[in-house]
């Protein structure tokens, strides 16, 4: 007789996490549609020049740009710009390191949508395709950089 075995997932028992805000009926559903549907998610809207985030800071939230520009920097030469659709900075987030890399400060009027770190992973793993999309888009911006001969996009 086979011992009854319960499995636990830290993902079910995130009480304050709603799985079916997190499912979607299209299986090509983009990272913003999927985020933008969440409860959790915060919508933001910033005036040009605000800092969203230092180099230093506690790494808390991933966020995507609805409408503006954003640019990271670390240092005077390295430079990234992102603009609507695109997620940032989601390898801080995953990553070991918990604190940001980078300096954020929106370049033009902005509205992001931001989502705390728990959620973004639960995402992850209720749509795991959402990574082949980032590291594609990735991917994608730094073979513009090579045929650019930059190093920042």
């Amino acid at each position: 007789m086979k011992p009854d075995i319960a499995i636990r997932s830290p993902i079910r028992e995130a009480g304050e996490i709603k799985p079916e805000a997190l499912t979607t009926s299209s299986a090509s559903a983009n990272p913003t549609e999927l985020i933008g549907a969440l409860p959790e998610v915060e919508r933001l809207t910033l005036p040009t020049g605000t800092e969203i985030f230092c180099c230093g800071d506690r790494v808390q939230s991933i966020h995507v740009v609805e409408r503006g520009l954003v640019e990271l920097s670390s240092g005077l030469h390295d430079r990234i710009r992102y603009g609507p659709g695109e997620l940032f900075f989601y390898g801080d987030l995953v990553g070991a390191n918990e604190f940001h890399r980078w300096d954020a400060r929106a370049l033009t009027p902005l509205s992001l949508l931001r989502l705390n770190r728990a959620s973004f992973l639960l995402l992850i793993h209720r749509h795991p395709t959402l990574v082949l999309q980032l590291v594609s888009k990735q991917h994608s911006r730094l073979r513009q950089q090579r045929a650019d001969g930059r190093h920042f996009y």
